[in-house]
């Protein structure tokens, strides 16, 4: 794909989709529009993140922890849907794009959490950190003012916090606007929340104990009722490292507290089907991606919303700030008071990566339930094997699995993102400037292969920082394994090929930190 200028952010607010974007831009600049400057692409035609929004064949794909570059099936949905787009009489375009969103929605739905589908609304978002700002609305919906605890936001996205507390996370905004970074999104909102963070590592990067981090939890959700405030309880179901908190335990103790609501940060997508649809039938929202486990295009997201007797189950008017993150396409038909607040522009690149990220979703859910766990299971084992004779590599420890596949269970019974610290010739760790490096050199070889592994992640503080790179599987790394002819005629020879690209992907990345030179 060529790559001969840097796009803009497109913008479309105020009088519907930019007809002239639809004709001219080619699909690949489309998917990458309508977001925050994570978007922007160099003069290489990759994002911040080495991501390209157009395939790459011979691309080696890991990840899926932070993002990745549009796979060929993905792209080739988001082309059709582009083409017939720009073909469509303009009189109808409004319309259609609005029967696309609410087509998202349902299939979402019917994918993600089958055994809840008619208890929950779907509200579709810019990204998983923009799904931030929908449980703040609706707990401000009956409160006057809110506590947002949050849980692990070391571990969340960058912007989570900011997010969590009603500020604007980035420069730029999904409509085209440009906004101030950490200031609030809305007057509106001012002075009515308060972000409380609770870290699940102690100063030195060790995890801490999860009753103790129950208690911490416990005791502001405690002092915040006291106050008169509602709480917002977001309980982080697999932070970049892998964790879970706070416990399953403490949400079931909160449960009868009618001040108190839990939104579950699922962004990661590696969760299990059934324990989401558990959590929304007990009235837990949620906040999902089709951009990090699936592997679409880089940054859509989703906020479940369960319908919860005596609770808000809705926004009633968004903020006029908010106008700038959501359209009225965006947000559930029944939800037609905060629609009709809300501008007419559309997200036309948030609709392409969300069309592609659902051809990614019904591939990996086509694949046989024992398939897919087989495959889980191959990749949590392999990689210990593999990484036990490099040298430069040392896995952090994650968290314990549930053997069982039965188990009640959140989260995926298997580990998928394996963490790991990286040393020098001389036996140095490197920190994460230079992990930034090393992941750099391996996209971009001089020679062989390209692999896309997850960015750095920077636990701890102080002196006592230290920085990891991490490899994942995705969705749609258990497809090829599973299903694809051209990685093997069965499916041992396809696991053979995967578990050659895991060897592969840490030789390389063993390489390149044992010749970096600090």
């Amino acid at each position: 794909m060529a790559h001969d200028m840097v796009p803009e952010m497109m913008t479309t607010a105020g009088d519907g989709p930019a007809r002239s974007e639809l004709a001219t831009r080619p699909t690949w600049q489309l998917l990458a529009a309508n977001g925050d400057e994570r978007h922007r692409l160099d003069e290489t035609g990759h994002n911040r993140y080495r991501n390209r929004y157009g395939p790459e064949p011979d691309l080696v794909g890991f990840g899926s922890c932070t993002s990745s570059t549009v796979s060929d099936e993905a792209y080739g949905q988001a082309q059709r849907l582009h083409g017939w787009l720009r073909s469509l009489d303009e009189r109808y375009l409004n319309r259609a794009i609005d029967d696309l969103f609410q087509g998202i929605r349902s299939e979402l739905k019917s994918n993600l959490a089958v055994s809840a589908a008619n208890a929950f609304e779907v509200v579709i978002t810019p990204s998983g950190t923009d799904a931030e700002y929908v449980p703040l609305l609706i707990a401000l919906e009956r409160g006057s003012k809110v506590t947002s605890v949050v849980v692990g936001a070391g571990e969340a996205g960058s912007g989570t916090t900011a997010a969590a507390g009603g500020l604007h996370f980035d420069a730029a905004a999904p409509s085209g606007a440009i906004v101030t970074k950490g200031d609030q999104v809305d007057p509106a909102i001012a002075g009515r929340v308060e972000v409380r963070h609770i870290d699940i590592r102690d100063a030195h990067s060790r995890l801490r104990p999860l009753g103790e981090i129950d208690a911490e939890v416990a005791d502001v959700v405690a002092e915040s009722r006291a106050a008169g405030r509602s709480v917002l309880v977001h309980l982080i179901a697999h932070s970049k490292t892998g964790i879970h908190a706070p416990s399953p335990a403490l949400l079931n103790t909160l449960a009868d507290l009618d001040d108190v609501d839990v939104v579950i940060d699922a962004a990661q997508g590696r969760f299990s089907r059934r324990g989401l649809g558990a959590a929304l039938r007990e009235g837990r929202m949620a906040i999902v991606t089709g951009s990090k486990f699936f592997g679409g295009p880089p940054f859509c997201g989703a906020v479940l919303v369960p319908r919860r007797p005596g609770r808000p189950e809705a926004i009633e008017r968004l903020p006029e700030g908010f106008r700038d993150y959501f359209s009225a396409a965006m947000l559930p038909r029944s939800w037609v008071s905060a629609r009709a607040s809300l501008g007419d522009w559309h997200n036309v690149g948030l609709l392409l990566r969300w069309w592609a990220s659902l051809q990614e979703i019904r591939d990996y859910y086509s694949v046989p339930a024992q398939l897919r766990f087989e495959v889980l299971t191959h990749f949590q084992q392999v990689v210990p094997e593999i990484t036990r004779g490099l040298g430069s590599i040392e896995l952090d420890v994650v968290p314990t699995t549930l053997a069982a596949e039965s188990a009640d269970r959140l989260l995926e019974s298997k580990t998928t993102v394996f963490p790991f610290r990286c040393r020098d010739a001389l036996g140095r760790e490197l920190g994460a400037d230079e992990l930034v490096a090393v992941r750099h050199r391996i996209r971009h070889p001089d020679h062989g292969r390209s692999f896309e592994i997850g960015q750095p992640v920077t636990l701890g503080s102080g002196g006592s920082q230290s920085s990891l790179l991490r490899v994942a599987l995705g969705g749609r790394n258990v497809i090829r394994a599973c299903v694809v002819g051209e990685a093997g005629d069965t499916f041992a020879d396809r696991l053979n090929r995967l578990s050659g690209d895991v060897r592969d992907a840490f030789t390389a990345i063993d390489a390149a930190a044992r010749e970096h030179r600090g």
